[in-house]
């Protein structure tokens, strides 16, 4: 078996000479070779193999186990030779190569070759490694001769003819690029071989930091991971994503975020996607898709990535930093293609009518809040357009509010007027200023309807809440002012008490969101949170809506009725509304974290009650002051207590005349010593609706009647605007 008759390495002749036991034994005594073979001979044999294995490759098997066997004991004897010969053998092809396993479906190595083939040691590699190479190296065949193999060899032989090696990185890598390329369904072989390479490739990471570097490249450039029955890009994948988005991103499976989590990672699978990973995905369908509709597969695709995917990620998100961000993210149209979110119409209130015919209109079956977070306009909110001022537009109305820093400013503001009790004389002074000679302040305790409102964010303003009538409408000045916080259109007329300046905002004692309707025309909101009104910003922390024609009052009717159209003329007037701030609102506030309590306004108005008419005698217009309550079931108006002051029309012009004069030295901006002494007196009657009626003397003057006894201080301060007061008084006594 180690070598055919035709070899001449056998004695020839018969038992009567040469093959004689006795004529054996002398020879062997001679020198004949009988049980060892020189490491020069095992070479040669080896060599032998080849040629063996051309005819008959079952003989070469067996001669390649006798050859190994022989090797064995060689080494066991540490004959001091063997070195010299490793070398030689290694490079000898006479091992024989393991075939294709049945029912392996993937491109075995070896599988172009004839299976008789016969390889070196240094081409082949032992089954231990047979899953992380055998689509790249031949896999030594350890197998009985009979069964085309070269039978087990030892470890100490394997040593020697160095088959005791590893793969390097780079060869199983591309045993993994191979994988993937040949990919035809998940087979418990292909699951085998793949564990096998994500095992060694995560063991070397852990191990060399060369290796890592060459891991993390060359893995990100192909589809190396494999999940869902296919190998897709590391891109594609993350630890955790809790809805079906293939085919284009993936979650990693449950075995190997445990036990080779640090491979992955390396190699770019993310902790979790990106709201950037998720709209990447909808531009990819929206090229793939070109001018066609989605398909219903890449619809519901796109409605999970949107709703349960990016809604994840931005629920905490406030709405103006997602515009901001994500206004540029598609969303599906009703037509079923993607658009920019941004460019988008919600259609939650079918009653409402929008007559741009050009609008279009997101998928119903996206989810209105994540729709209008990522900048889809509500069809309430594109309805509001059309009410904009020409002045300052923007979308949702102009720009309109207090444009500082709003919270922490009208808090300190707050602070100096620390008592609500003022709140009420000062919205009286405004009102009287504004030229109003009739002021209601109705308290309203229902909780009004939320059908026709704005939006979900306005469903706290439809609860209780204090309202101001006066009969005067706000002019352009006026609107000007009430937005700059801590001025207002006063501090340049100090013939104006306290029109619409700082005092205005002690408001905020009891409400969050003050707001008013003027001339019934104009609807403006302060929101300092810019949490209710529709389109409010940090930057424009208000709305304002103007021409308001019957559409607005259809669709918005529930907002409208909120100012008692129904129990005062609006025309010509003006309304504010101050909803009460809440227990929820107090919690959220960041200007009172005080709740006001429907009995808190009872009490303010139960004090200006008390008041009313002592106030009634130094206004400039003011003649009839009116306490007010909507009775909660029936919803009528109920008038609780009445104040009027009666004067002459002559007294009433006198009265004109003196204000006329202020307003004139103010307006001319004269000097202390350029104001004119002026002094009125007129008697007015006190009524209320208790019965009580008094008469009283009331004088006015103004102008300094002699200016040495004026500080030179003051004047300079006038002189300089340091002071910007009137020099202004009124004394009234009491006639009957």
């Amino acid at each position: 078996k180690l070598y055919n008759t035709e070899d001449g390495r056998f004695p020839a002749g018969s038992l009567k000479d040469y093959l004689n036991p006795v004529c054996l034994v002398k020879l062997v005594q001679l020198g004949m070779v009988k049980d060892e073979l020189s490491w020069e001979d095992l070479t040669e044999r080896a060599e032998s193999v080849m040629a063996l294995n051309e005819v008959d490759h079952t003989a070469a098997c067996h001669r390649s186990s006798i050859l190994l066997s022989l090797i064995d004991e060689k080494l066991k004897m540490r004959d001091p030779e063997a070195n010299e010969y490793a070398a030689k053998l290694q490079h000898i092809s006479f091992l024989p190569f393991l075939t294709k396993p049945a029912g392996f479906s993937l491109p075995w190595y070896g599988n172009n070759f004839s299976q008789s083939t016969m390889f070196p040691a240094t081409e082949l590699f032992t089954t231990d490694h047979q899953d992380t190479v055998c689509l790249m190296k031949p896999i030594l065949n350890e197998n009985s001769p009979g069964f085309k193999g070269c039978g087990p060899i030892s470890l100490a032989v394997k040593d020697f003819l160095g088959l005791i090696k590893k793969p390097t990185v780079g060869l199983v890598i591309s045993q993994l690029r191979e994988l993937s390329k040949s990919f035809d369904g998940v087979t418990l072989y292909q699951e085998n071989i793949t564990n096998a390479c994500y095992k060694f490739l995560y063991e070397e990471l852990m191990q060399s930091n060369e290796a890592k570097e060459e891991i993390m490249s060359e893995l990100k450039t192909f589809c190396s991971v494999l999940v869902e029955n296919t190998y897709v890009n590391p891109s594609k994948v993350a630890f955790h994503l809790n809805f079906d988005a293939a085919p284009y991103l993936y979650q990693l499976p449950n075995k190997y975020r445990n036990s080779c989590r640090e491979l992955f990672e390396s190699v770019g699978v993310q902790p979790s996607f990106t709201v950037e990973n998720f709209a990447a995905v909808l531009e990819l369908i929206k090229n793939e898709c070109g001018r066609r509709p989605l398909t219903e597969d890449n619809f519901q695709l796109c409605r999970r990535i949107i709703s349960e995917g990016i809604w994840s990620l931005i629920r905490d998100k406030n709405q103006e930093f997602c515009q901001r961000n994500y206004g540029q993210i598609l969303l599906p149209d009703s037509n079923h293609t993607l658009q920019q979110s941004q460019t988008l119409c919600y259609n939650d209130c079918p009653w409402i009518k929008v007559r741009d015919t050009t609008v279009k209109y997101c998928h119903g079956d996206i989810p209105r809040e994540v729709a209008v977070k990522l900048g889809a306009i509500p069809k309430r909110h594109k309805a509001l357009e059309r009410y904009a001022s020409n002045v300052c537009f923007t979308a949702l109305g102009s720009e309109f509010g207090q444009k500082e820093k709003l919270t922490s400013r009208i808090k300190s503001i707050l602070n100096a007027y620390p008592s609500e009790k003022e709140m009420l004389k000062e919205l009286l002074q405004n009102a009287d200023d504004a030229k109003a000679t009739e002021i209601y302040f109705v308290f309203d305790p229902r909780t009004h309807p939320t059908d026709r409102i704005f939006d979900d964010k306005w469903v706290p303003m439809q609860g209780p809440a204090l309202c101001v009538y006066n009969n005067q409408p706000f002019t352009e000045d006026d609107i000007r002012g009430i937005q700059n916080l801590g001025r207002g259109t006063k501090e340049a007329n100090p013939g104006k008490t306290g029109q619409y300046g700082i005092g205005f905002n002690s408001v905020y004692h009891i409400t969050d969101c003050p707001s008013f309707i003027s001339n019934n025309d104009i609807l403006c909101i302060f929101d300092p949170h810019a949490l209710f009104a529709p389109g409010a910003t940090t930057v424009s922390p208000g709305r304002m809506f103007k021409d308001l024609d019957s559409d607005f009052r259809s669709q918005f009717s529930d907002v409208l009725n909120l100012y008692l159209g129904n129990h005062f003329k609006l025309d010509r007037s003006t309304m504010f509304r101050f909803p009460v701030r809440t227990a929820e609102m107090a919690k959220i506030s960041e200007i009172s974290s005080l709740p006001a309590s429907d009995r808190m306004v009872q009490n303010l108005l139960d004090k200006l009650r008390t008041d009313g008419a002592e106030l009634l005698m130094f206004l400039n217009h003011m003649e009839k002051i009116s306490i007010c309550e909507i009775e909660y079931g029936t919803g009528e108006l109920k008038t609780l207590y009445s104040v009027t002051a009666k004067i002459t029309g002559g007294d009433r012009l006198k009265r004109k005349q003196f204000h006329v004069s202020v307003v004139d030295s103010v307006t001319k901006k004269k000097q202390l010593t350029q104001i004119p002494v002026q002094q009125i007196t007129y008697t007015m009657t006190i009524e209320d609706s208790d019965g009580i009626s008094t008469t009283w003397l009331v004088c006015n003057r103004s102008g300094f009647s002699d200016m040495e006894k004026v500080s030179k201080s003051v004047i300079s301060a006038h002189k300089n605007e340091d002071i910007t007061l009137f020099p202004r008084g009124g004394v009234a006594a009491c006639a009957s």
